[in-house]
């Protein structure tokens, strides 16, 4: 998908009929009053083709499933530069380049479902399933030392770097796919210094479109290789997009999703210069195209998924740096798409090493038991694996009113307030690491 016209469907609509009223207006009528009655004409053709095939609806029995029309039909409209864009679990449209970008302007949460990810993986395996998780802490001790190494200093300075090294990180740029080499190098850099007896794997998980996703691997150096342990997953999305011009507009994205790479980058840092040797692996993800509609973590939870990996539960943060002035901080524990049990259980992490409050939360409208995927935890959820998402505090009074801009920079970010989900994170994968599963 772009957003600069190029697959525009506006441009492949020149029927043979309205190249005809052009000429004839041109023939009768001056160039401007031409102009005007082209777009006119133009619009409404256009127009014509959405509503054809907007009106396929989809209304799955469970999430994931359905394709909403015809193969035959999908490739019509994808060819013709139309996506398959899912508004909630329930409600999925065709829609045009200039409809998704409003949608990114009014701050609409999406999943672009074109590909069917979740589908395709759906029919290919069945993924055991576990006692993924603990009910309660039990890893003070563990978690207590290597939590405090979490740096704010450290957290400032990789920030910093991200959002002003890039003029934007939109997926589909050469600066997105820069900023994902960027968080590759810094990964392997702190893969260096790993102890001899825990092995740190790096590597970008490659997409169609310019920008891969980053994805960081712990684990034991004498584990069995092949060795069906269930993973911990962290992740955050390390694209960002300028809501008025995404591929060339100025998009520091320092709190969407800057501040949530960078939270689990510094519990990355400090799990593996502690010398923590996990029971089950632990994996840190940066996801690309979350603003093109969860478009990265579809491609990796469907890939898991087809290869039959096994995964005791995802933590997500997008959004994790800014604070309301004067206001009380607390920890968001999304209810869209997410797990109740996991969610239960990070709660109580929340209350053991966070120092303070908790409060649940819903990132998009709700009606029954429709739910919105409002980041890249849904495509976990969706692809039948447990997720839960840490959010930087009450919807809709504290989300940052910067985001998708140029001004959502470092001068708006609380770093102390990053730095508690820096700690939760860490305490999410010391403690899901140790847990001892029984398979079910």
């Amino acid at each position: 998908m772009t957003m600069d016209g190029s697959t525009s469907p506006t441009g492949r609509i020149f029927h043979p009929l309205v190249l005809l009223a052009l000429l004839v207006l041109l023939l009768l009528g001056d160039a401007a009053r031409t102009f005007h009655r082209a777009t006119q004409i133009l619009h409404a053709a256009r127009t014509v083709v959405m509503e054809s095939h907007r009106s396929a609806m989809w209304t799955p029995t469970r999430p994931g499933v359905g394709r909403g029309c015809h193969d035959a039909d999908a490739d019509t409209m994808v060819a013709a530069g139309f996506r398959r864009i899912a508004l909630s679990e329930r409600e999925e449209r065709w829609m045009a380049e200039d409809e998704i970008l409003h949608l990114i302007r009014q701050r609409v949460r999406f999943m672009d479902v074109t590909d069917r990810d979740a589908d395709l993986a759906e029919a290919s395996t069945v993924v055991k399933s576990f006692a993924g998780h603990p009910t309660a802490p039990t890893q003070q001790a563990i978690v207590a030392p290597i939590a405090a190494n979490v740096s704010v200093d450290a957290l400032t300075t990789w920030l910093t770097m991200l959002t002003t090294s890039f003029k934007t990180r939109y997926f589909q740029t050469e600066s997105g796919a820069n900023a994902s080499n960027w968080i590759l190098s810094q990964a392997l850099a702190v893969a260096k210094g790993s102890t001899s007896e825990v092995m740190v794997n790096v590597s970008q998980f490659e997409h169609p479109w310019a920008q891969s996703s980053v994805i960081a691997r712990i684990e034991a150096k004498d584990a069995v290789a092949g060795r069906s342990a269930p993973l911990v997953v962290v992740s955050a999305h390390l694209d960002s997009v300028n809501m008025w011009n995404p591929t060339n507009g100025v998009s520091p994205g320092a709190d969407d999703d800057g501040s949530g790479s960078a939270t689990i980058f510094e519990a990355y840092r400090a799990l593996v210069q502690s010398g923590f040797i996990p029971k089950r692996p632990i994996e840190f993800h940066w996801y690309a195209g979350e603003e093109g509609g969860l478009l990265g973590s579809q491609k990796v939870s469907s890939k898991y998924k087809k290869d039959g990996i096994n995964v005791a539960g995802v933590l997500h943060a997008d959004m994790t740096g800014y604070q309301v002035p004067d206001k009380q901080e607390v920890i968001g524990v999304v209810t869209d798409l997410t797990d109740p049990s996991l969610s239960e259980f990070f709660k109580k992490l929340v209350d053991e090493y966070s120092g303070v409050e908790w409060r649940e939360l819903q990132c998009g409208p709700t009606v029954g038991t429709i739910a919105t995927q409002c980041s890249d935890h849904a495509s976990w959820t969706q692809a039948g694996y447990a997720s839960l998402f840490m959010f930087e505090g009450e919807l809709p009074t504290d989300g940052s009113p910067f985001t998708h801009t140029d001004n959502d920079d470092v001068s708006h970010i609380s770093f102390d307030h990053m730095a508690r989900f820096s700690r939760l994170a860490v305490a999410f994968a010391v403690e899901m690491s140790l847990y001892s599963e029984k398979e079910i």
